[in-house]
């Protein structure tokens, strides 16, 4: 499984470089994030071992039982999941990064929570971009408001937006999602020059993402194999 995973990362990163050498970006702006959700220790030790920083985790718990068990400074921890309230302490905690702000209950509750522990969080603002019943995140015509709310926090550093396109939509569809993201970018980077970070892209999209902007891919299934 190890060897899998080494050759599986070497793959990814090979294809990362070519997608941008094709849309003229720096690959080093581009950042790798496992998502490691359901996999155990020992798999997310081989990918640290071998290069992979940044991990992924879709649900609290599972991430604090991590970032408690692998006891490792190298470590990013991103949490990429749906945000409950009465789990924000833990994400707090244990988190650098968090990738789905979408309404001000959890923004105010998260800084709140990162004051009490003196500490500052990595934040994306997770936008609705499909306009999907069953995903969260804000509406793309409030990413001002949002922004500016976010902004106002005191221990949340604003990166910039989340996005997750339907899945299975045709090709045309996809390009255009990609390039409404990369336009909603532009829009907040207008009022927070520093919120340049565009967190787009998965196992089966990520060179396009990387065409309109990506800095951040989430990548699990083409590292990890598929979950069982």
């Amino acid at each position: 499984m190890r060897t899998k995973i080494v050759t599986n990362i070497d793959h990814i990163n090979d294809r990362i470089r070519n997608a941008c050498i094709l849309n003229n970006r720096n690959m080093q702006d581009i950042t790798l994030v496992a998502v490691s959700k359901r996999k155990n220790n020992e798999l997310i030790k081989f990918a640290l071992d071998h290069g992979i920083k940044d991990f992924g985790e879709n649900y609290a718990q599972e991430m604090k039982e991590k970032s408690e068990t692998i006891d490792s400074d190298e470590i990013n921890w991103h949490f990429i999941g749906p945000i409950q309230t009465n789990k924000i302490k833990i994400i707090a905690k244990h988190a650098h990064w968090v990738h789905t702000l979408d309404r001000e209950k959890v923004i105010k509750k998260l800084d709140s929570e990162c004051k009490k522990i003196d500490k500052n969080i990595n934040a994306f603002i997770q936008v609705n971009i499909s306009n999907e019943n069953t995903k969260n995140g804000c509406d793309p015509k409030d990413i001002i408001e949002v922004g500016k709310l976010v902004e106002s926090m005191t221990n949340i550093n604003l990166k910039g937006l989340m996005f997750l396109p339907k899945l299975n939509v045709d090709p045309v569809e996809n390009k255009r999602a990609m390039k409404l993201a990369k336009e909603l970018s532009l829009k907040l980077q207008a009022i927070n020059n520093n919120a340049k970070a565009i967190s787009l892209g998965t196992t089966s999209d990520f060179e396009e993402a990387i065409a309109n902007g990506s800095t951040m891919l989430r990548i699990g299934e083409s590292i990890f194999g598929k979950r069982v």
